[in-house]
């Protein structure tokens, strides 16, 4: 290839609407066909990613891409429901670090919003506690900061709690302290933990 040749390869990959440009409609489409309109999830089993943070869903992508998180199979929720089963390892494996980047930009700039949700009320006071002294630290204000960490408050619990089932056996890969604490928690504990959580629907 001559000098001219790569001087107009470089330009090209230089300029808007050229085939490497991130298609950010088509990626989202993929995205809302689970997470829902702007990433606001209406099912249990499916996290809301709106409002969570830039750094928090860089890191997510790409620990998909590496299988450092559970892979689950889903079913579509919206547009071609027939579509076979996918999950979030095959969905991340097709991304570039662009397309990554576009795509945490995004959704971190919507609002949050906290899922209508079943909880104990007698159980929120000790899942209050258990959260200050286990995890403020690292998922603050009550677990309503988005961070390094996920915003835990008004998340939907059942996919909490069907994605901490996987710290202790390794298949998410998390900070070593919060891996020690989660086989610690007793399922009591995990459970106000989650009542807690699920009660911050404001």
């Amino acid at each position: 290839m001559n000098y001219i040749n790569i001087s107009m390869l470089a330009l090209a990959l230089c300029l808007p609407g050229t085939a490497l440009a991130v298609d950010i409609e088509a990626l989202t489409a993929e995205c809302e066909s689970c997470h829902g309109p702007d990433g606001v999830s209406a099912h249990s089993d499916v996290p809301s990613i709106s409002g969570q943070s830039k750094d928090y869903l860089d890191d997510s992508l790409h620990s998909f891409q590496v299988w450092g998180r559970p892979c689950i199979k889903t079913l579509y929720r919206q547009g071609d429901t027939s579509r076979p089963k996918t999950d979030m390892c095959k969905i991340a494996s097709g991304l570039s670090d662009e397309d990554i980047e576009a795509l945490s930009s995004l959704y971190s700039g919507k609002p949050f919003v906290a899922a209508t949700q079943d909880f104990d009320p007698e159980k929120v006071a000790t899942g209050a506690a258990l959260h200050e002294k286990h995890c403020e630290s690292c998922h603050s204000n009550g677990g309503s900061q988005a961070g390094r960490g996920p915003r835990l408050a008004g998340q939907w619990t059942p996919y909490l709690k069907a994605t901490l089932k996987f710290v202790p056996t390794g298949e998410h890969l998390v900070p070593p302290m919060m891996e020690r604490k989660i086989g610690d928690f007793s399922d009591e504990e995990l459970n106000a933990l989650m009542d807690f959580y699920a009660s911050q629907q404001k």
